[in-house]
């Protein structure tokens, strides 16, 4: 059965497709290479509406390339009120004095070319718009995951994993970009920015459609009864304390 994205998984996703295609632009050696992706369980229409919107990504350059000091975003928020890109976020700050990538999770955007800064606005706009005619309102993605096997070659693609509160999951596959199978250390904290974005933006939703509550299932007289019960922001913070760093 096709798993049918709400407004908000489709920003989600499309948030997080768009950070590992420019990931793959700042980090590629030589020209970044084209990533393969493959459509699992979403709905036919909505992931091809969410291929056409990462192809209007604007091509970025290789982090060598750039001016030292330079901002280069990682993920951008596509829930950003009028669709303005922030004024920060997580982003590589070139330093050429270290070989390491320096990601920083709070990097000011304001660094970057004016025409670049409007073109990823009006991609946020455009996302916004095209996800409110081929979505509903609904739940947002609490958990994200990538799934590898440990006995496939490096270059294969792998699974990235979105999960629901209910279990659900929409899977796409991808080839990942050489950073995150031969960096872990970057790797690690590509995917904490990551999975701190799919935490903090499900924390946002659930308060901005007042739906704090979850599911409990117990076992009364033999029998399982699942019971629905308010959650507290404690709660939902404390289910992943990396939701709780703003």
């Amino acid at each position: 059965m096709s798993f049918n994205l709400s407004r908000q998984q489709f920003l989600q996703m499309f948030a997080v497709m768009q950070s590992i295609n420019l990931i793959n632009s700042y980090t590629a050696e030589g020209a970044a290479p084209g990533l393969a992706v493959c459509n699992k369980n979403i709905l036919t229409d909505q992931f091809a509406l969410l291929i056409r919107l990462l192809s209007e990504t604007p091509l970025m350059p290789n982090l060598k390339s750039m001016p030292p000091g330079s901002t280069a975003p990682i993920l951008i928020n596509p829930f950003a009120e009028g669709g303005y890109l922030p004024h920060s976020g997580p982003g590589f700050v070139v330093n050429p004095e270290t070989s390491d990538l320096n990601i920083e999770e709070n990097a000011l955007y304001g660094a970057m070319e004016a025409h670049i800064n409007t073109a990823f606005t009006n991609l946020i706009r455009r996302v916004n718009m095209s996800a409110n005619q081929i979505t509903a309102s609904g739940s947002a993605f609490s958990h994200f995951g990538i799934e590898r096997s440990p006995y496939s070659p490096l270059s294969e693609r792998v699974k990235l994993v979105f999960g629901c509160d209910k279990d659900d999951v929409a899977m796409i596959e991808v080839t990942l970009p050489h950073v995150f199978v031969f960096d872990e250390k970057a790797a690690n904290k590509l995917i904490h920015i990551i999975r701190n974005f799919i935490g903090q933006t499900m924390i946002d939703n659930d308060f901005s459609s007042c739906t704090l509550v979850y599911d409990d299932v117990s076992k009364i007289n033999g029998v399982h009864v699942r019971q629905t019960h308010e959650k507290t922001l404690e709660q939902k913070l404390m289910e992943c304390p990396i939701w709780a760093t703003w």
